[in-house]
């Protein structure tokens, strides 16, 4: 069973309110498959976590996916932003176990053998995120996993 949707990743309320169409070109659709592939082995993964370590539902929050170039600048994303190619996710966990959702990216998923490019935990002063890049525009996968403070 699919736990995520294209309709999902390109969702954004940022846009709406601005008006910004948000719809992806073709190519970037088909992007965003790929992206989904590995937005569910994460579920996977952190449903086998979540049981293990008995923190309820392993469901998962997108607050941030496609992006036209419009809206990522709107919202201050940076130009060459994974998330404008298709191949990005910011997540959260349902469950509201940040802490956990955070651990379970850099001390297990990170080193599961994925191909990702990017997991980036990320904090700004009123939010938490898990940012998931699959690939750069070029393709490329540099398997990174870091902390960024915004």
């Amino acid at each position: 069973m699919a736990n995520f949707s294209i309709a999902e990743l390109v969702q954004s309320c940022t846009a709406e309110q601005l008006k910004i169409n948000n719809n992806p070109p073709s190519i970037v659709r088909v992007h965003l498959t790929e992206t989904i592939t590995l937005l569910e082995c994460i579920r996977a993964e952190w449903a086998e976590y979540c049981e293990r370590h008995d923190l309820g539902t392993p469901a998962i929050r997108i607050t941030s996916g496609y992006r036209s170039p419009e809206l990522n600048k709107a919202v201050g994303g940076v130009k060459n932003s994974a998330h404008v190619t298709g191949y990005a996710a910011d997540l959260q966990p349902v469950n509201g176990k940040q802490d956990e959702f955070e651990r379970f990216f850099v001390t297990e998923f990170s080193r599961m053998g994925y191909a990702y490019d990017q997991i980036i935990v990320e904090r700004s002063k009123s939010s938490r995120w898990v940012h998931v890049g699959f690939k750069r525009a070029d393709g490329k996968q540099r398997r990174q996993c870091f902390t960024l403070n915004v």
